[in-house]
């Protein structure tokens, strides 16, 4: 079988990448094209995947990609016989697959932020209900994200949460420090996490890249925080190797999909702390692998962060909680359900 998937890929690194390369990977028997974003950078890693480089304008990158896109989803539609399209996040790539659509089956996978914000955005709404009408099945990665669909979507769309790679995430050691792992972007509460750890006592490494990077950079050193350092970004082994020896993992995010991140801590044996929004409530159980707090709270926050650094048996604890936890989300699982919904499309 021949699928056609408008998405984000290597070498841009975040989750939606890592979630299509499991796919790929656990689906060696399917060929698929994939049509992201034109890089010099990408080295080819799987036999059964042919990457498409969509060129785009940096500051029309949506709109930019989805016309070239395309085009060139057109030529590899009719050159390669393709059998299915399926597009991760609604826009640009959702959009692009519902125009390509014709009489293949479109399957899209919604991701977090484009139900959560471009759903909701007076620009991204029409093409947000575009790219989901013209699917013929929705794949959300939470029960959240499957709620907060129109009632007339919601018959379409299927649960099917991220799951974690075990060979890269299992327990290490605990190094004494605290991270966060994610985008630089607002939603994900760096403002908050940094004013709330600025006069704590204890070393926090921050991992991820993005809008907000030199601002928080800028901050870091003006409040002379030597304890805080700023690693950028990371590969998922270098991310695991980090995830492996921390003490605990901190997700203080205002609006979320789901938090990857928080399998993969949990996986590596480790107690998290993550704010009560979106599809974080259904992976992080408040005093049994984690705290959950509410957003926007650095009071609460730095209250839970002291306790577990003077804790470290309750750490273990929440972190032997939450590897029994995590032993629910496998690649290979959500490997399967996809197949058995290209199965049934075909």
């Amino acid at each position: 079988m021949k699928v056609l998937m408008p998405t984000i890929y290597y070498p841009f690194i975040g989750g939606i990448t890592i979630h299509v390369e499991n796919l790929v990977k656990h689906m060696d028997d399917y060929e698929f094209h994939i049509l992201t974003y034109y890089s010099k950078d990408y080295h080819q890693k799987y036999e059964n995947v042919v990457v498409h480089k969509v060129p785009y304008i940096p500051k029309i990158r949506g709109l930019s990609y989805m016309i070239n896109a395309y085009k060139i989803g057109k030529e590899i539609i009719r050159k390669e016989k393709i059998d299915l399209i399926h597009g991760h996040y609604a826009f640009p790539q959702g959009v692009v697959g519902g125009l390509l659509k014709g009489n293949l089956p479109h399957i899209l996978t919604l991701h977090g932020s484009d139900v959560l914000k471009l759903s909701k955005s007076i620009i991204g709404k029409p093409f947000f209900n575009y790219a989901i009408s013209r699917a013929d099945k929705i794949i959300c990665v939470s029960k959240f994200l499957r709620d907060n669909l129109g009632s007339n979507f919601r018959d379409k769309a299927i649960v099917i949460p991220n799951g974690v790679d075990f060979n890269l995430f299992y327990e290490g050691d605990d190094l004494d420090y605290g991270l966060f792992v994610g985008s630089f972007v607002k939603q994900k509460g760096l403002d908050v996490l940094i004013d709330t750890i600025k006069d704590i006592d204890f070393n926090f490494k921050l991992i991820g890249d993005g809008p907000l990077f030199n601002k928080i950079r800028e901050k870091i050193e003006k409040e002379n925080m030597k304890h805080v350092e700023l690693l950028g970004k990371k590969s998922q082994t270098e991310v695991a190797e980090y995830m492996r020896n921390c003490s605990f993992l901190i997700l203080p995010s205002i609006s979320e999909g789901l938090g990857m991140v928080l399998l993969e801590a949990m996986a590596c044996g480790k107690a998290v702390i993550a704010t009560n929004v979106g599809g974080i409530r259904e992976i992080v159980k408040d005093n049994y692998n984690g705290f959950l707090i509410p957003p926007n709270n650095p009071k609460i926050l730095k209250e839970k962060i002291e306790i577990l650094i003077n804790d470290k048996n309750l750490r273990r604890k929440f972190g032997k909680n939450g590897k029994k936890f995590s032993k629910n989300f496998s690649w290979e699982n959500v490997a399967k359900k996809v197949r058995a919904i290209y199965e049934e499309m075909l």
